[in-house]
């Protein structure tokens, strides 16, 4: 394997027992057959609708949820069905929801320290205290909040208290899960340039989740798009803004606010389809077929596979099969 990838995902499935809007039970494939790898130090954007199983691929990477089939490598080592506790120190996690996150009865200090004292960094109490104001003072807070709780906080600097708890074990890939999704668009910024120069400070590798393609688009080095379980493309960030290939991704892109009323009224709009959360996946062919523009007879039957069309630029989409 390749010394420069740190994750690898291999086939990865996660399905779920639910209840459909009739009442009867049936499996909901919220990751189905997905795989890519992410480089040291690069950060993959994920991107897709609320529903298509962004947030579940990246609990599932980092075991949080069990996968139910294929393989997650971590620097080349399978850790599928391991004991992670050696792992934990090394994948952590950025939480959606700052304020839901945080034990609103623990101390800062607590909740930052709270990794050093599970992992056994075998730190007295003393060097625990100094850490923790470091961690802060790195994340752009007063070292001094540390005796005070989550509560007493905005919510961008309860966001920067949930950076500093998972940088605490020193860890080497962060799932990012809609980081700032919670957040004003001010505090939005200020917690990107905060991701941004501990990346570059500490050489982080980042799978960042988002809904918002504007803002996967400035973080990322590489952007996957997610539908319905599956990735359907998968490129760089410039050129997935410029040539993205899927109907998808394209009426992902035409949602995206421009600033210019003229640009906006006259961009193509691509219709965006409903996600199904109840299990209602096309029993064959594209996922996307029936919400698609340029649905072809051959949509209808046949699921297209993630190929690649440019140079480290796949896409699933039947419109670009091979001659």
């Amino acid at each position: 394997m390749d010394d420069k990838i740190l994750i690898s995902v291999e086939n990865l499935s996660k399905n779920f027992a639910v209840r459909n809007r009739i009442g009867r039970k049936t499996v909901l494939h919220a990751v189905d057959g997905v795989s890519f790898q992410i480089a040291r130090g690069e950060t993959l954007g994920l991107v897709g609708e609320s529903g298509c199983g962004k947030t579940t691929l990246g609990r599932t990477i980092l075991r949080l949820l069990e996968p139910d089939g294929g393989r997650i490598l971590y620097d080349g080592t399978d850790i599928t069905r391991v004991n992670m506790r050696p792992y934990r120190s090394k994948m952590q996690i950025i939480f959606q929801d700052p304020a839901g996150s945080l034990d609103p009865r623990s101390q800062i200090c607590d909740i930052v320290a709270e990794g050093l004292c599970v992992t056994g960094a075998g730190l007295s109490r003393g060097d625990r205290a100094s850490k923790v104001t470091e961690l802060l003072e790195k994340v752009g807070l007063d070292g001094g909040i540390a005796r005070r709780y989550p509560h007493e906080f905005s919510g961008g600097q309860q966001q920067r208290i949930g950076i500093a708890r998972a940088l605490a074990v020193n860890p080497e890939f962060i799932v990012c899960d809609e980081p700032v999704s919670a957040l004003d668009v001010s505090y939005q910024s200020q917690i990107i340039t905060l991701l941004e120069q501990m990346q570059e400070n500490m050489n982080l590798t980042y799978m960042f989740i988002s809904h918002d393609l504007s803002v996967v688009r400035h973080i990322s080095d590489r952007i996957g798009v997610m539908y319905l379980g599956r990735i359907v493309e998968l490129g760089g960030g410039v050129e997935i803004g410029v040539h993205a290939a899927h109907p998808y991704t394209r009426s992902l892109l035409t949602a995206v606010p421009v600033p210019d009323p003229q640009v906006s009224r006259a961009r193509e709009q691509e219709p965006i389809a409903d996600i199904q959360t109840d299990g209602g996946i096309p029993s064959q062919g594209c996922r996307f077929h029936a919400s698609c523009p340029h649905a072809m007879p051959v949509c209808a039957v046949e699921e297209p596979q993630l190929r690649e069309i440019a140079p480290n630029h796949l896409c699933a989409c039947h419109l670009h099969a091979a001659p």
